[in-house]
């Protein structure tokens, strides 16, 4: 074999392998239609995806992510995501919203 055919065959199989990770790493996210979450869902989210370390994960280009980091921040998430502190965030994400629209449109004096 040539450099280039070992070259050619090892990029091959590395972007093989790489397109299943990639593929997984969005995967803890629900699709989402315009009607399906309120914002104050979507925050609240997004403040436990950054916390159990998913945000982390999908920010990095490594592929080589070791497997159990990943599991243990996915379970991390899923832990979080059912929990009471969910349902505090998006109550709190919810009274920050509402607070803000009862001010909106009202001129300073």
């Amino acid at each position: 074999m040539t450099a280039k055919t070992l070259i050619a065959t090892a990029l091959i199989a590395l972007s093989a392998a790489a397109v299943p990770a990639f593929a997984q790493s969005y995967s803890h996210l629900d699709p989402i239609t315009q009607s399906q979450k309120s914002r104050a869902e979507v925050l609240a989210d997004l403040e436990i995806y950054r916390e159990s370390g998913l945000a982390a994960a999908d920010r990095t280009e490594d592929f080589t992510l070791n497997a159990s980091q990943r599991a243990k921040a996915e379970a991390r998430y899923a832990e979080l995501k059912a929990s009471p502190k969910y349902a505090a965030l998006v109550q709190r994400f919810a009274a920050k919203e509402a607070k803000g629209s009862t001010t909106e449109g009202v001129s300073a004096r």
